[in-house]
């Protein structure tokens, strides 16, 4: 009889756990629903780090669905825009300029603000602890590695930083700061620079 209570209690326990845990998911969940469902624009600054560790910084500005401009003070060159459907990356020192689809950009997910929660074609996980909340988003698809890591505070509830993981695991990290939520944003931020032709 004795064992059969301490049977029965432990699986009240274990019971109570997982119920607790089910509802911490929920609620975190729930609160980076309403972030994104309030989120707009960004304007902030960043420190990027690369995966060889190198260290970027500069400012970005969001401005949702479809428009970024990521303008590096540290290389003071590198420009990239976006307005549409192509990212755009310039080089102001050699007057280059490189467009990849943003369909194949770490950004399309934010970017194009795609309902990432009820969405076939990705798969998140959600972990909470010490104070960072964090979300992981990758595709449905087990061929495709790559993976968009957004990382919040609490108290208030924001964004810091996220990951970016390419197809070979390695990760850059971008952390904001000083950030400004759903200001209005100029039109003309977003476009790239219009570089003169060469001379013949």
């Amino acid at each position: 009889m004795k064992i059969i209570k301490i049977t029965c209690y432990f699986f009240i326990i274990f019971n109570f756990q997982i119920c607790n845990a089910y509802e911490k998911n929920q609620f975190t969940i729930l609160k980076i629903e309403n972030f994104f469902k309030k989120f707009v624009t960004l304007e902030a600054n960043f420190i990027q780090v690369s995966p060889t560790g190198n260290i970027s910084n500069g400012k970005i500005f969001l401005d949702l669905p479809g428009k970024l401009r990521i303008d590096y003070d540290n290389p003071k060159n590198l420009l990239i825009t976006c307005k549409g459907f192509w990212i755009v990356i310039q080089d102001r020192v050699s007057k280059t300029t490189n467009n990849i689809p943003l369909k194949n950009s770490p950004f399309s997910i934010l970017l194009q603000k795609k309902n990432i929660f009820y969405n076939d074609d990705f798969k998140t996980e959600y972990n909470s602890n010490s104070g960072v909340t964090s979300m992981k988003i990758k595709s449905s698809d087990d061929d495709k590695p790559e993976a968009l890591i957004f990382e919040f505070s609490e108290n208030p509830f924001s964004l810091k930083k996220w990951i970016i993981q390419d197809a070979m695991g390695e990760n850059t990290t971008v952390l904001i700061q000083d950030a400004k939520y759903n200001n209005k944003l100029s039109h003309v931020l977003f476009f790239p620079i219009t570089f003169p032709e060469p001379n013949e």
